[in-house]
């Protein structure tokens, strides 16, 4: 690096001319056409457009880093090629795990966070020497570059693995005319590819380009190549995949030889334009001129940082041009900084650099349409999605602002010593500035610059970190983590019984038995899951019986060869098939029910899983008599109704999803789903457009027309690649699909302006009058652009619209009875205030927009009759709190947390007196009245520790509502603590069950 700031520093890397003195500079566009046009109109190449850079079927990269990425699949022999020869330029990021740049971008002239690979690949086609010929006529020909410039390398074998030097390789370029002091041999670190610790690999050839030429007759360049020289630089890496690296770490050839290649295209632009640094392109330059228009700032002059000086303002230039270029087309292609720390890292790096360097808060979204102007007519997703680009930014901005202007006093204490903190999205963590302070404290202890697994849990438990900020955090820190050290940790704090069916079973031994017998067993063809029918007469579907052979049993966690039922009928069976209807559980949907029959007996099936390609049916004898053998002819009945319920849902989930795109034309993404047979629930990140209980109602209105218009379900099967650039398909970021095989469900209304296109393995209704209703139940905001959609459809949304109808009914009548006959005010508001509890704190499902109305009618009655009434409420308080302690006695509830209802209709709350007639446990309770909402806190002497106090208790409670704690004068804050009066608002029901969960959860565990 040094030497590079030197060169740079001293202007001293002079370019040659590679353009054969043409009267112009040849345009980076010109270049990319130039490349994808040599290989697909000369020599035969189909053309692949880029993929995302948002991988959709690995797993592994959090990014596509390379151009091979998308054809991984291909060399693993998974996927058919999309042709013999393909060529293509890939977009790159590379901001983390092996190639991460981004603390070296800007600091000099040839790192990016986003980058374009150009690449020509070979599938069984042409092998060596035709990739070296095409490679190196290209160079000379079209591109016109002094073949006196380059070196070649190839590989020099390696003793370890038993492979030969590939003097194939070095034959072949001396016949293309290179001398022999120019083809130079290295080892595996330079010139051996692999894929991973196993899989496809092979050697390379790389073509290097001298910078310097001119130095060639005064020293030895040659020794230079691959010793990490800013003047003598790779351009092209040709790889040949000819090997399998086995398991073992043995190497075997390949029945099919493929070639792999990439060419930095910012580099190959950089040497075309007779430029000395890449961001001196007009990949770059233009960017740089509008920055320095808006900003009024001297214009870019391409200096870099030394030992003795930095050079801000350009390497600011540098860093906001790259990272507008990343940010755009992430965005571009689905990814979101919601979901991806690296990339809100990034957009936040360039935000600051934004205010620091150019004093423009607003100048990224301004460089964003600039970033389209030289990319998108290469990337044409850039341009569709520009609003959406610049809407996610605009958000974004908007969040940072709003995170750093209400950081504590202690937060802001620690950015100014850890300035690096600033562009993470670590300040919304209200626990962060203790866990890092704390991590700051301990971490000299820390052996092997390795944070501990207790260390992790305790930042979870004690400080509420999430596992992504922690690791955000290692990362900051330079330090790895002890992940299985946390998950043992996190093992034994859950070790506490859970109301499980299948906890009198160890699970890790029945995982561990049944992966082992799935293995042994040949795939069960499960496509009879698909075939379902509808009964219009009971309105269920109907899923055939399939009769089928048993493959393996295991009974708990061992593998027998036949299971009869026990005498208790505990025994867990598990049952693989040869053929299954059951639906296993996958894409967020339950799994099916029922039974599998033999011999007259019965085992009911209560949970489905798929592993290694086998259906295994987990459930339970509970007649007797009859033996379950391996090779058994058995019959597998699903359950109807369980079936119905959960695909009336799922259907549910794709038309609640579609209606929210359909109705509001703004950025929405699906974060996470779920579908059971009582309810499905999705939530959605939806920037610009707020959804209360107006939206819901328009959202019902459009899901009620879709279902009366009978619209068909359309299923269809798709491949990765077909799905790729597809716009009108609605995809889950961050998801991972498998590459072949996809099914695509598509509900279509034009009339309507509705479309519901979506991948999912699910099952789903025929058509869509088979839902009968849908009703959203409930609806939770759960950050600032994300919402929690909770819904019923079918018998369950029917169920909850008859049960609203009793309830207004109710109200209506009540309403009715005070207005006509005064003397009954009491018993009104009685009972008005346990249909309120009733519908706030208990399990019943009711249409959302039903329960905001009611609510708030329900409330406005209280005020009334609160004006009328002369009965003495404050009794009615004490007589709620006697009546609590009765029904909860001490042996059975450690501790009281209460939500006072009759506090509604008091002008005064005697938190006071309610918490005195609790003396024997510790006690929270809350009140609400007039808008306002306050709480008190009492923990008696004998129940305080280090870590469970009044204080603490409540300040758990209070951080929910933003409130402040008091300790009433005289007392100690550690036994009696008040929190002082909030005004809420309409959203006080969601923060208080929000808030009595918390505080629950932390009481249940200190005194447990």
């Amino acid at each position: 690096m040094g030497m590079l700031l030197k060169f740079c520093k001293q202007n001293y890397i002079r370019m040659y001319s590679s353009s054969r003195k043409l009267n112009r500079i040849i345009s980076s566009a010109e270049i990319r056409k130039t490349f994808l046009e040599y290989f697909t109109e000369s020599h035969g190449h189909k053309f692949v457009r880029s993929s995302p850079v948002v991988p959709l079927c690995d797993p592994t990269v959090a990014f596509v880093n390379a151009g091979m990425n998308q054809f991984k699949s291909v060399f693993l022999g998974k996927t058919v090629p999309p042709s013999k020869r393909v060529a293509n330029s890939q977009k790159c990021v590379r901001v983390g795990g092996k190639h991460n740049d981004l603390s070296i971008v800007g600091q000099d002239g040839y790192h990016h966070t986003f980058f374009e690979m150009l690449g020509n690949w070979s599938f069984g086609d042409y092998f060596k020497r035709e990739a070296c010929e095409m490679a190196l006529e290209l160079l000379k020909g079209p591109y016109g570059i002094d073949t006196s410039r380059l070196y070649v390398t190839y590989f020099a074998g390696d003793k370890a693995l038993g492979l030969p030097a590939d003097t194939e390789c070095f034959e072949i370029w001396r016949s293309l005319g290179f001398p022999a002091e120019r083809i130079l041999p290295f080892g595996s670190k330079d010139n051996f590819w692999e894929m991973g610790t196993t899989g496809p690999c092979g050697p390379c050839t790389e073509i290097h380009i001298d910078h310097r030429p001119d130095l060639s007759t005064k020293e030895d360049r040659a020794k230079l190549v691959n010793a990490g020289r800013p003047d003598l630089t790779e351009l092209w890496n040709i790889v040949f995949i000819q090997y399998n690296r086995n398991a073992d770490g043995s190497i075997e050839p390949l029945p099919e030889k493929h070639v792999d290649t990439g060419m930095g295209f910012e580099r190959l632009a950089a040497i075309l334009q007779n430029k000395s640094s890449n961001y001196d392109t007009d990949l770059f330059t233009p960017i740089f001129e509008t920055t320095q228009k808006l900003c009024k700032v001297p214009e870019y002059r391409g200096l870099f940082p030394t030992e003795t000086e930095r050079q801000s303002l350009d390497t600011g230039y540098r860093i906001l041009a790259d990272h507008s270029r990343m940010i755009t087309a992430c965005i571009a292609d689905g990814m979101l900084p919601d979901q991806n720390q690296k990339l809100r890292r990034v957009l936040r790096k360039a935000i600051l650099t934004s205010e620091n360097v150019f004093k423009n808060a607003n100048l990224l979204p301004q460089l964003i349409p600039v970033v389209v102007d030289t990319l998108g007519t290469a990337y044409p997703e850039m341009n569709a999605k520009l609003s959406d680009v610049l809407e996610i930014i605009a958000h974004e901005q908007d969040v940072f602002k709003t995170v750093r202007s209400s950081s504590s006093k202690a937060f802001n204490e620690v950015l100014q010593q850890y300035p690096k903190l600033q562009d993470v999205d670590l300040m919304e963590y209200s626990g962060f500035v203790p866990a890092f302070k704390d991590l700051q404290a301990q971490k000299s202890t820390f052996t092997g610059g390795v944070i501990p697994g207790k260390f992790l849990f305790k930042l979870t438990d004690t400080f509420g970190l999430s596992e992504d900020s922690f690791k955000i955090l290692a990362e900051l820190e330079g330090m790895q983590l002890d992940e299985e050290g946390y998950r043992e940790e996190s093992a034994r704090a859950k070790e506490r019984s859970k109301a499980s069916s299948f906890d009198s079973t160890n699970q890790r031994q029945m995982n561990e038995a049944l992966s082992k017998l799935t293995l042994s067993c040949k795939n069960t063809d499960s496509s009879p899951r698909y075939s379902y029918r509808f009964n219009t007469r009971g309105r269920f579907y109907e899923v055939p019986q399939v009769q089928t052979v048993v493959l393996g049993i295991l009974q708990n966690d061992k593998e027998v060869q036949s299971a009869t039922p026990a005498e208790d009928g505990t025994d867990l069976i598990s049952v693989i098939t040869e053929r299954s209807n059951f639906y296993y559980e996958a894409g967020g949907q339950q799994s099916d029910r029922g039974y599998i029959e033999f011999d007259g007996c019965k085992l009911y099936v209560e949970k489905v899983l798929h592993m290694n390609d086998c259906i295994v049916h987990v459930g339970r004898f509970k007649d007797s008599g009859g033996t379950l053998k391996v090779g058994s002819k058995v019959t597998l009945h699903v359950d109807p109704e369980h079936r119905t319920t959960n695909t009336c849902h799922h259907t549910a989930v794709h038309l609640l999803n579609g209606a929210v795109r359909s109705l509001y034309k703004k950025v929405t993404y699906q974060v996470t789903s779920s579908v059971s047979s009582e309810n499905c629930k999705l939530e959605l990140g939806i920037i610009g457009q707020r959804i209360g209980r107006e939206q819901v109602d328009e959202i019902e209105k459009l899901l009620r027309n879709v279902i009366e218009s009978g619209i068909p379900s359309q299923v269809s099967l798709a491949n990765a690649s077909d799905v790729i650039g597809q716009t009108n398909i609605t995809l889950v970021p961050g998801e991972i699909y498998p590459e072949t095989g996809l099914r695509l469900i598509t509900i279509e209304n034009k009339n309507l302006s509705f479309l519901s296109n979506e991948l999912c393995c699910g099952t789903h209704v025929l058509n869509t009058s088979e839902l009968d209703n849908v009703v959203i139940t409930n609806l939770k905001q759960t950050n600032r652009a994300r919402y929690a959609f909770t819904a019923a459809a079918g018998k369950a949304a029917n169920n909850a619209i008859t049960r609203a109808a009793q309830i207004r009914s109710r109200v209506d009548t009540l309403e009715q009875e005070y207005k006509s006959n005064t003397d009954i005010l009491y018993t009104t508001e009685i009972e008005l205030q346990k249909i309120r509890n009733n519908i706030l704190h208990t399990d019943i499902v009711l249409p959302y927009v039903f329960r905001v109305e009611i609510l708030n009618r329900i409330n406005d009655i209280l005020k009334q009759l609160k004006k009328t009434s002369r009965t003495s409420l404050k009794a009615f308080v004490e007589d709620e709190m006697r009546s609590l302690l009765q029904e909860k006695p001490i042996e059975k509830y450690p501790f009281i947390i209460h939500y006072l209802s009759s506090s509604a209709l008091l002008e005064e709350v005697p938190l006071q007196k309610a918490t005195q007639l609790c003396t024997d446990r510790p006690i929270l309770v809350v009140s609400m009245c007039d808008g306002i909402v306050k709480a008190r806190c009492c923990v008696p002497k004998e129940f305080v520790t280090n870590n469970f106090n009044a204080q603490k208790w409540l300040q758990l409670f209070a951080s929910i509502f933003e409130a402040q704690l008091t300790a009433p004068k005289g007392q100690n804050s550690n036994e009696v603590c008040t929190m002082k009066g909030k005004k809420v608002s309409l959203e006080f029901d969601e923060k208080l069950e929000v808030a009595i969960n918390k505080c629950r959860e932390y009481a249940a565990n200190e005194l447990s």
